[in-house]
This record gives structure tokens, sequence and C-alpha cells, in this order.
């Protein structure tokens, strides 16, 4: 194929003409593809020889569809049996290609459920992600981690019910710190009986559900009846619950009925942004929403973007009965068919016209004003930063995504290098890499070495990741270590990444820093607004470093600890840890304790306690 440059209108003309001629009629799909194969657009057609024609009516493209053109060398298609196949296989390979004119969920992690586990004999509450099972009850999801962790704390404290996995659960000699605090009941040693238990935990569960509204007022009148015999400490342990009660029921939305569970799925264009923002209400109770923003340089109009944003969701989460929007999104039967039938139940789309729910839709779009409003600001004040960066440090490219590197280690132990990403004004965290640093010909503290060690891992361009280079590099590090990374990327033909190292003033102390480019040397005033910038950005990727290196020796430690004991072997120290549940249980664990452990042995179990209290 002859070679194309970049940008070629007439030949992305004349690859369009040749496909109408050639493509047939029919539902199926077809793919954009540049001068390099790679996946430009991916769409779908009920007709696709009519499709692909239309594209030749320059009359009527927009400036967008002019830009695909331009980069166009080749379109491709795939017929199908009919409009759902075509749909289904349109929206499985945007996800494998991620083409660069459609939609791409990029948060499509799954999002958190509480989970009470009524399978087992002492059911345990806990946080949970992944494949649901039909033997256990789940209430969710919630939008992030700490709103699931706030709601586990209120019922533990309000029905008493074990969070402990279960090998601690089995362990456990006497009671832990939760039945102290009064958010656990004890079941572990025998504190409460199985039936007794087994109510708090049904009424854990309709409560959650909201079938039990009743069940605050029945602690009251509980309460009152002890206080009144004079039996105090059950009296305000059971204040203790309602209290624990009374937090969880104030995030009830009043004018929602108990059984209510429906999601809000709110999509506007403003700013030259795309914002969709879903509400999760379960039970009359909202548990939290969640906005994703798209900027608006995508191919297909908001309609078909809504359809393929809701197919790419509800196809990674479980979703409720019913799912209020705001617009009606493209295949609107195909949709609601296809989400059926992956969660065997009936779903249905629907957008409110009025009552309550209508209401609820305006609150949500006052929601995504404030987002599209605050994320245009922040917009606006990250290009300004970045431009007059640009222009203090006499970068060549405009530094959309910045990538800064930092080492960290323990006394020369467990070397770590990492990877923080800053990119669209914000720091990316699923972006962010670690390093385990390998010193055969070098000492692990030498930062020089371990630099290069990341940089060039970092530039193998092995994985598609690595492949996506950022415009700015920062490391944490002087004229050295800079003109390090510099040679190593040298050595790998990558010229066109702006270098910066941020040296430590005197004393360490922030605001003597001095910046780095290959060229020269910078220093800013305290103040300065670029200097905060760079700081902010160093210090995450010093956090991040710090951490990763107390990951991997608290890793190393648990693996090592039981090394120097002589007749500890791998098999030993997983019988330990089932047994006793934690490492810290085994430290801890009395020598009578440690007799009792299935296949140890007395003299085996004298070692392990001599080796723990050696300095008690």
């Amino acid at each position: 194929m002859k070679n194309v440059s970049k940008y070629d209108y007439n030949f992305g003309l004349k690859a369009i003409r040749k496909a109408s001629k050639h493509f047939p009629g029919g539902s199926g799909v077809y793919t954009f593809l540049d001068s390099k194969k790679k996946v430009l657009y991916v769409g779908k057609a009920k007709n696709l020889k009519k499709r692909i024609s239309s594209y030749l009516n320059v009359s009527n493209q927009t400036n967008r569809i002019k830009l695909l053109i331009n980069l166009t060398s080749e379109i491709k298609f795939i017929k199908t049996l009919t409009e759902i196949d075509s749909f289904i296989l349109e929206n499985n390979l945007i996800k494998q290609n991620k083409p660069k004119f459609n939609v791409r969920l990029i948060d499509d992690k799954s999002y958190p459920y509480i989970n009470i586990s009524i399978s087992d004999t002492w059911p345990r509450i806990r946080k949970f992600r992944g494949k649901r099972n039909k033997d256990d009850t789940f209430f969710g999801p919630f939008a992030n981690v700490s709103a699931v962790d706030n709601v586990i704390k209120q019922i533990e404290g309000a029905f008493l019910l074990r969070s402990c996995s279960d090998n601690i659960f089995k362990s456990r000699k006497r009671p832990c710190i939760l039945y102290q605090i009064k958010r656990c009941s004890a079941p572990c040693v025998g504190l409460i009986s199985n039936k007794n238990y087994g109510v708090l935990v049904r009424n854990a569960i309709l409560f959650l559900n909201g079938k039990n509204p009743e069940e605050k007022t029945r602690l009251i009148t509980e309460m009152k009846i002890e206080s009144q015999r004079q039996n105090y400490e059950k009296a305000a342990r059971l204040r203790d619950r309602i209290k624990a009660l009374s937090k969880i029921s104030n995030e009830k939305y009043s004018d929602l009925n108990n059984g209510e569970n429906f999601d809000i799925i709110f999509l506007k264009k403003k700013y030259d942004l795309i914002s969709i923002h879903i509400f999760f209400f379960r039970a009359g109770k909202n548990l939290g929403n969640k906005d994703f923003l798209f900027e608006d340089n995508l191919f297909d109009d908001s309609s078909k973007i809504f359809s393929q944003f809701l197919y790419f969701f509800y196809t990674k989460n479980i979703p409720p009965r019913e799912i209020f929007l705001n617009k009606k999104p493209i295949d609107l039967k195909i949709l609601e068919e296809l989400i059926s039938k992956k969660n065997s139940s009936i779903i249905s789309l629907k957008i409110p016209q009025k009552g309550k729910k209508r209401m609820l839709l305006k609150m949500v779009e006052e929601n995504v004003d404030a987002t599209l409003i605050k994320n245009k600001y922040e917009k606006s004040k990250n290009d300004n930063i970045l431009n007059s960066l640009q222009n203090k440090l006499n970068l060549k490219n405009f530094p959309k995504k910045i990538e800064i590197y930092d080492n960290s280690h323990l006394n020369g132990s467990n070397p770590v290098g990492a990877m923080v990403v800053f990119e669209n004004g914000a720091f990316l965290k699923n972006a962010y890499r670690k390093f385990n640093i390998i010193c055969k010909n070098a000492s692990s503290q030498d930062d020089y070495f371990m630099m290069d060690q990341v940089i060039r891992r970092r530039f193998t361009l092995s994985s598609q990741w690595k492949k996506k280079f950022p415009q700015l590099i920062i490391i944490d590090g002087g004229k050295g270590q800079l003109n390090k990374v510099a040679n190593a990327l040298k050595e790998k033909k990558i010229t066109d990444i702006d270098l910066i190292g941020i040296a430590k003033g005197i004393n360490r102390n922030a605001g003597n820093e001095k910046i780095y480019t290959i060229e020269k040397m910078f220093e800013f005033e305290k103040n300065d607004k670029n200097l905060f910038f760079l700081q902010r950005l160093r210090d995450e990727a010093h956090r991040f470093a710090v951490t990763s290196t107390k990951i991997r020796h608290n890793k190393n430690l648990k693996q090592s600890i039981f090394d120097e004991i002589n007749g500890i072997g791998k098999k030993t120290k997983l019988i330990l840890l089932s047994y006793f549940g934690s490492l810290d249980n085994i430290k801890t664990a009395g020598i009578n304790d440690l007799k009792k452990v299935p296949k140890i042995g007395t003299k085996t179990a004298e070692k392990i306690y001599k080796e723990f209290n050696k300095n008690v």
C-alpha cells in the first residue's frame, strides 16, 4: 500500500468511494482504519452500503467527519444477521480497540456492594466486588468504597454482626476490640446463641432493604424497659444501636418508598464536554453518585453516545428493574432487551414526565451543572499553569500528559521505582505503576542505577500502555539523574519528550528546590504558582514510592518471618496462617495455643514461641 501522510482528505474520500462500491446492504458493523491499520472509529448500520455512501455527501460533513476522513486509509465491514447482533459486535469492537472517535468508559470497574453471607453458619457482613452468588444477600451498588465502609460501620453498631474473616473468626479465643466498642456480638467465642444471632442478621437484612422501619421504635421501647429495670448497661448498648440506626435512617429520601430501587442517569453537553451522571437509589436511600466526563470530540451524536455508555455500564454492573433517563438513547428497545437478557430480569429504561422521579431528575441536573462548571474552572486553571510552565521552562511540548518518577528503599532493602501520571488536570491513579528494582551489579541505594532501570523498563514498549508517551517527564533528582534518564531515552531513540529534574534545596526545605532541564537550571520564588504545581506532582510521586516500598517490605517480611526457625517450611507456614488467621495472631499466641495446631507438634510449637518471645 502506498505511504499515506497523516492528514490526506482526498485519499480518505477515495477509500470511502471504494467501500461504497463493494459494501453489501443489510445490517453490520464497519471500521475506519488509518495508514497503520489502527481502528479510528467503529459504527453499525441497518444498511451498510447506504451508511458508507452517506459519508460522500461533502456538503453535510461536519468538522469531526472531515477529521475522520483526513485520517482514514481503509474501511472494512463485518456483516451480521440481525440489528441486535450488530449492536453487540459494535460495542465489543469499541471495548477491544478503544477507537479515538468512539466513547470509551475509562472507569470500567465494578461498584462495591454490602454482602451478608447468610449461607454461613455465622453470617458475616463485608464489602464486596465481583460476581454475586444466589445464596447470600447483597445491598448496593454504592458509588464508592468509603460509603460502603460507613454503612457497614453503622450496621455493625446497630445489629452487632461480625465482619472478620473466617480464619480469624475460627481462631479467636477471646472477643476482639469490635466487641469492646459495641460493634459486634462476639459469636466467635459464644457470647450469643446462633438463634439470637440469626435474629440480628434477619433484622439487618430487612432494614437494609427498607422492610423493617419499625426496628428503631422497637429498640427504643426495649431500651426504656431495660432502663426501668435498672439494667443500665444493657440499656446503654441499646442506646448505641439506636444511634447507629438513626445515622442510616437520616440518609433516606422522605418522599421515596422503602422498596424503591432505581438508577437515575443524566447526560448533558456543555462547555465542549459531555457529562453523564449516575445516582444509585436502593430501598429509598441514595447510595451515592458517579460522574463521567468526556471531551466533546466524539464522532457520534449524544443519543448514540448515551446508548453505548448504558450498554458498557450495565454489562459490567447489575442494574435495578427501573432506570430513569433524561433523554432517549438510540436503539432503546434493543438496549432494554440486551440488558434484560444479560441479567435474567425485565429492565425498563424510562424518561419520567412528572412526579417525584421528574423532581429527582432536576436535582441530578443541578449536580451535572455544578460538575461541568467546576470542571471548566479547573481545566482553565490547569491550562493556565501548564502554559505558564511551558513558557517558563522553554518546553517543546504542551504538557498535557505528565509522568513523574521517584525511587524509594528502606535502608537499602526493598527498592521500588514509582511512576505517577497527571493528565487533563488530575492524577490518573489507575495509570500509576511501580517497578521492583533488581539489584545484581549495583547497590539498591544507587539512585542513578535505580532511575536508569525504571526508565528503561518503562520504555521497553512491551505493553500497550507503554506505547502512550507523555509530553513531559519529571524526576525527583538533580542534573546527574536527569542526564541518566536522557541517555536511556536517547538509546531507545526517544527524543521528543521534555525532561525536568527537581533537586531538593538546602536542608531539603520546600521552596528551595532547583529545577533542571537538559539545557539549564531554574530557581523559582517560594510563592511561585509553577513551583507549587511541581511540588504537588513531586510529592505525589514520593508518597506513592514510599507506600509501594512499605508494601513490598511487609510482603517480604511475611514470606521470611519463619526463615530463621529451623524446621519451618512452606507447608507449616500455611498451616499456621490457616489456623490463626494472621501473622499477628501467631506472634501473640500462647504456647498451649500453638501446641493445638494440627501437624505442628510440641517441639515446633516451642521453637515458634521462643522465636517470637525471645525479647519479652
